[in-house]
């Protein structure tokens, strides 16, 4: 059985994770623009790529997790 209750120090350490991830993000969109190696363009596509859906479902968790705070 799965729980939807989450604690305050894992609200906390997601919100951590959350701006991490935002960097780590801004930072391959950056690098993007510079590669010129096709295959190693691919790879950081995919990276930037993965990295919009996991701060998707991050986002969506939080919110989640914020209304059972209020």
């Amino acid at each position: 059985m799965q729980s939807n209750q989450f604690g305050v120090h894992e609200i906390v350490d997601m919100r951590e994770l959350l701006n991490f991830k935002v960097a780590c993000l801004s930072q391959s969109k950056e690098r993007l623009e510079k590669v010129e190696n096709p295959e190693l363009k691919k790879l950081v596509e995919q990276s930037v790529k993965q990295g919009q859906l996991t701060l998707n479902g991050m986002k969506d968790i939080l919110t989640s997790a914020s209304t059972q705070i209020n």
